[in-house]
């Protein structure tokens, strides 16, 4: 038998002429997946990043997010876009329980008015709160790679997918992981970091890059009426949005705007 050509690596030089942007470039614009008021947070082949205190309602917004995608209207001023191709959203939670977790679901019937087998068409959820940083990663990829109809990619807790938060350059290659999926998935990612709580500043090497490399970061805060906020941190495609305030209402039973 004969014996198969090695596969020869590309020079640098044809990797830099595979990086070249000039007038002759094709570029197709980005998929518009999330956006805020009509400010545009996120598209294809970015992430986004969400971060605050411990228990500030995070994980509410991540569920109107996904109730925004799911029905296709916004929800708490937050929108969320699915296309013919890309009609799929996924959570990746690393850090509730089963029971904790049910409750996010019931919060999404109760924003959809969806039953749960409707939900779960275009909503695949997992929990990883029992693997390693390393297990949750190579999960994430499989799913990746089998799931092309993906449109939006969440990531609830990202510190979760790391050993040390202040590792440089393990935050360095966590960061560098996340563009390449966007990018070779065509996905908008969007991640969920705390924020330290002696001086509020996105948590450790890991937070520092995401707010360098993310296309927004937002800020979610417990005010001392017992509502809480979301508002525009850093945001690299669109001027700041107003505010939002939400609060939890005793008569809809469910959270509503101020």
């Amino acid at each position: 038998m004969e014996k198969t050509a090695a596969k020869i690596a590309p020079s640098y030089s044809e990797i830099l002429e595979k990086r070249r942007f000039n007038h002759t470039t094709h570029v197709i614009p980005d998929k518009i997946y999330f956006t805020i008021n009509e400010a545009v947070i996120g598209t294809a082949s970015n992430f986004v990043t969400i971060t605050g205190l411990p228990k500030t309602s995070k994980s509410t917004i991540i569920s109107a997010l996904i109730s925004s995608f799911i029905t296709g209207a916004p929800v708490l001023n937050f929108k969320l876009n699915s296309y013919q191709d890309k009609y799929k959203i996924a959570l990746f939670d690393t850090e509730q329980s089963a029971y904790d977790f049910s409750r996010s679901v019931k919060r999404i019937t109760r924003f959809t008015k969806y039953d749960q087998p409707g939900i779960f068409k275009f909503y695949d959820a997992f929990l990883l709160r029992e693997d390693s940083s390393q297990h949750i990663l190579r999960l994430i990829n499989t799913y990746l790679e089998q799931t092309p109809e993906l449109a939006i990619l969440i990531i609830d807790g990202l510190l979760d997918c790391i050993e040390s938060m202040n590792d440089e350059a393990a935050s360095k290659r966590l960061i560098q992981t996340l563009k390449r999926w966007g990018k070779k998935f065509n996905i908008l990612i969007i991640t969920v970091l705390h924020l330290g709580k002696k001086d509020n500043s996105s948590i450790g090497h890991i937070g520092s890059a995401s707010d360098r490399y993310a296309q927004s970061t937002l800020l979610v805060e417990k005010t001392k009426n017992n509502t809480f906020t979301c508002s525009p941190k850093f945001l690299r495609s669109s001027k700041d949005f107003e505010q939002i305030e939400i609060m939890y209402s005793d008569q809809a039973k469910n959270f509503i705007l101020i």
